[in-house]
């Protein structure tokens, strides 16, 4: 009995030792998630691995989150591959719970009236015309099934991308097993079909499908000639590598594209999209917490099917470029602009835009020349009291006869030389003359140190007006894209019904306000930008880039450590500025000025 304490003893301690918690280990209850995608996908890893990571960051103190090789089965881009690998999870006993990483398995999943286990079917795009159950308190309403139902962006998107680039035909690239399993995807085919009619008829479109299965050179061809632009949704079907071959080929054919996924085919080279970079992170942290709740034993049919990510408009300018097309101001102010290749420019700090004004500004030149001038003037009037030294010579030539006919009275050659120094003892004009040119030089002087201390004034103002005008514009920028995300919550709201249409078409209102006051904050910028140059006597355009400025910068006072005991409280800030007052008083260029005129 001794011995078997001392084993247990020596047993807790060694796990204590190594940092373990041995009833924490015993407590957490292992689950199982079996994955379903529809085929094979270059991304099919990626996108697995942000599910798994956010399920597990979220569950890892309450349970051993498991995601077994042999549970992880893809459909092979059919229904019936689908429904086989659907069917295959929910028969595994070890399998706790399934997760549908696909269109044609959420849709699967969604359909079924009676699942023995929880499933989570994440990528639903219309529950109705896909033939999904859901109730009015916005549920699946059957027991075990969860899916999220995303917004229907496309008419927003189509609106917004003719104000990118203007088209009348647009070709919608879909994955090809989404094209022909269309009639099993879609119960309500004719609906959806009714419902792209009314879209095309209510943007004056013409919208022709184009399937794009493994190859881009193949979905290259398929597009025909007369589609002016590209609407790609996600091409998983698309072999690895082959996605930027697309890119090339629809920048080659110079047709604008837009991006479902948005940012982040948009930093591949699709012109805009509309959709944040989180998209597929938001996805797998809603799963995530869906994921727990049905641990905790919520019923996954109770749980809300709406799902919302907000809106970032993310424009490519060096495509924009490369295709020829130019976005309006509005659509430039408003979007996150990426690859844009700004004209090169100097990037400098506030110090050295201030001595740059200094050395440039032509006010203070002609300043320079003026004071130059004058001290020539107190140099003429100190020369009249200086001593004076006057030279003379006069040579006369005359005929050898006329020499010879004065008997000697005129020489036929004469030089005649004089030499006269003189010094002014006393001239009252004279020295008052020197007094007033000392003083009116004086005056000059200090005038130009007055501009040198105005254009000071001027450049540093000017720059931190451009940091000034440069935040604004960030923050009208963040405001607008916050508010995009509100407009679209709202249409979640709407579609739900729990909120009604004034609330959406309010949001519309505060975008089209916040578009109005993204576009003045740029022409605001503009304008801080060009008074930079003007001090600083650049083109008035030419392009820059500045330096953030601190407290702590040195060419500010704030910058200097010293003055902050100065402003500690009332009566040492009084002495200060007692102190500072007196110091500009004596120091102050203009007063000096108007004391010397």
């Amino acid at each position: 009995m001794k011995h078997r304490s001392l084993y247990v003893v020596l047993g807790v301690a060694a796990m204590v030792a190594s940092g373990s918690d041995p009833a924490r280990g015993q407590d957490r209850e292992v689950v199982s998630i079996g994955v379903v995608v529809d085929g094979p996908w270059d991304r099919n890893d990626e996108i697995q691995d942000r599910f798994e990571q956010e399920i597990i960051a979220l569950l890892s103190g309450d349970f051993d989150v498991r995601f077994p090789d042999q549970a992880q089965i893809d459909g092979a881009w059919t229904m019936e591959g689908v429904r086989n690998a659907l069917d295959r999870l929910l028969e595994d006993p070890d399998v706790d719970l399934v997760l549908t990483v696909g269109v044609l398995g959420s849709v699967e999943a969604g359909r079924r009236a009676v699942l023995l286990k929880p499933v989570i079917a994440p990528l639903v795009w219309s529950a109705k015309l896909q033939g999904l159950p859901l109730t009015d308190s916005g549920t699946s309403g059957v027991t075990n099934l969860n899916y999220l139902e995303h917004p229907s962006s496309f008419p927003r998107d189509v609106e917004l991308f003719r104000e990118v680039a203007p088209f009348r035909t647009l070709g919608v690239l879909r994955g090809e097993a989404y094209v022909s399993g269309a009639a099993e995807l879609w119960t309500g085919l004719e609906q959806v079909a009714d419902s792209l009619g009314q879209v095309a008829d209510s943007l004056e479109l013409e919208l022709v499908s184009v399937p794009v299965s493994a190859s881009a050179d193949l979905a290259l061809a398929a597009i025909p000639p007369d589609v002016e632009a590209v609407y790609l949704f996600p091409l998983t079907q698309l072999d690895p590598g082959q996605f930027d071959v697309l890119v090339e080929g629809l920048i080659e054919r110079r047709l604008p594209s837009f991006s479902f996924l948005g940012v982040e085919e948009v930093e591949r080279g699709i012109l805009v999209g509309l959709n944040p970079e989180t998209f597929w992170d938001r996805l797998a942290r809603r799963v995530a917490l869906n994921v727990q709740r049905i641990l905790l034993e919520e019923d996954a049919g109770t749980l809300s099917v709406a799902i919302s990510y907000g809106e970032r408009l993310t424009l490519n300018m060096g495509t924009a470029d490369a295709i020829g097309i130019s976005p309006s101001w509005q659509i430039v102010t408003e979007a996150e602009v990426i690859n844009d290749v700004p004209e090169e420019g100097r990037r400098f700090t506030l110090a050295e835009a201030v001595r740059e004004s200094l050395d440039a500004n032509l006010d203070l030149a002609v300043e320079d020349r003026v004071v130059a001038a004058g001290s020539k003037n107190v140099g003429l009037a100190r020369s009249q009291l200086l001593p004076q030294l006057d030279v003379s010579a006069l040579t006369t030539f005359i005929d050898a006869d006329r020499a010879e006919a004065s008997v000697g009275s005129q020489p036929q050659r004469t030089l005649v030389g004089g030499v006269t120094a003189t010094q002014l003892l006393f001239s009252e004009p004279a020295w008052a003359n020197l007094a007033i040119q000392d003083d009116v030089q004086l005056s000059r002087e200090a005038q130009r140190e007055a501009l040198r201390l105005d254009i000071i004034s001027e450049a540093a103002t000017a720059y931190l007006n451009v940091l000034r005008a440069n935040t604004f514009e960030r923050i009208q920028r963040e405001n607008l894209r916050l508010t995009r995300a509100n407009l679209e919550r709202a249409r979640i709201r709407r579609v739900i019904g729990v909120a009604s249409s004034a609330e959406e078409f309010r949001w519309e209102s505060e975008i089209a306000r916040g578009r109005s006051a993204s576009i003045q904050a740029n022409s605001q910028r503009n304008v801080a930008e060009i008074a930079l140059n003007q001090v600083r006597h650049r083109p008035l355009e030419e392009p820059f880039s500045t330096v953030e400025v601190g407290l702590e910068d040195p060419s500010l006072l704030t910058g200097d450590t010293r003055f902050f005991d100065y402003f500690s409280n009332r009566a040492i800030f009084s002495v200060f500025r007692t102190f500072m007052t007196r110091e500009a008083m004596a120091a102050a260029p203009e007063l000096e000025g108007l004391t010397a005129a």
